[in-house]
């Protein structure tokens, strides 16, 4: 637990390294914030902590000063999962997590970018669709197409649909012009649940393109399909 970033920063700072979560690890977490989205005022997925008395209260203190994680760390990517600790009426501490900020190694690590193969168009307050539509997005980032007509504005103030979804409002300011006439963008949510909707769609988008990092899920869907004669 704690703010941290993944085993390549770390080494530059001499912390010691961390375990690799394995596999069915990780298939236990997957099943956690697969249920995690909850609305407000619902429970949100997680598993008690019983410490006891001294150790819970210390996490407590902790949790109410810091940003607590979970780090799941893989061969390409490692993934940085919000911790929340609440107590309930009976007063034990509950943990449960939220949708992690996938993280990309290479040269310089990222957040993990996710191409759009249908880009999102961007709306304006009334829900009308704009001539800008998004073609790669981050948990902090838009690659933005203003089309052949327009020129990007130096700051958006719309709002986003994800595939199935409600719009909800966007914050954004222009940091580069990109490749292709496309323009990178800085994104802020005023709400922090539309933040936390973002990397959740990122998340199961990486789990359905690169289902190799999931191999009991995989191979449990593979044995609940009908048997062909």
């Amino acid at each position: 637990m704690g703010r941290r970033v993944c085993p390549d920063l770390e080494r530059e700072i001499g912390m010691p390294s961390k375990t690799d979560l394995t596999s069915a690890e990780l298939a236990y977490i997957n099943e956690l914030v697969s249920g995690s989205s909850a609305e407000p005022g619902e429970t949100r997925a997680g598993f008690r902590v019983d410490g006891g008395e001294k150790a819970n209260g210390l996490l407590l203190q902790l949790a109410a000063k810091a940003n607590l994680t979970l780090e799941a760390e893989l061969e390409d990517y490692c993934m940085s999962f919000p911790l929340q600790l609440k107590q309930d009426e009976f007063q034990a501490v509950q943990l449960q997590l939220a949708p992690p900020t996938i993280y990309e190694r290479g040269p310089v690590l990222r957040a993990w970018r996710l191409h759009l193969d249908k880009p999102l168009p961007l709306l304006s307050d009334d829900g009308n669709e704009t001539a800008l539509s998004v073609h790669e997005l981050s948990p902090n980032g838009l690659l933005v197409d203003a089309g052949a007509k327009h020129q990007a504005p130096k700051h958006l103030h719309m709002r986003l649909a994800l595939p199935g979804e409600d719009s909800f409002q966007i914050d954004a300011h222009r940091i580069r012009h990109a490749e292709g006439g496309m323009t990178a963008y800085e994104v802020e949510y005023p709400q922090d649940k539309d933040a936390e909707r973002i990397r959740s769609y990122l998340y199961e988008q990486h789990q359905r393109l690169h289902p190799e990092l999931q191999p009991e899920l995989s191979t449990q869907a593979t044995s609940d399909a009908p048997e062909t004669p």
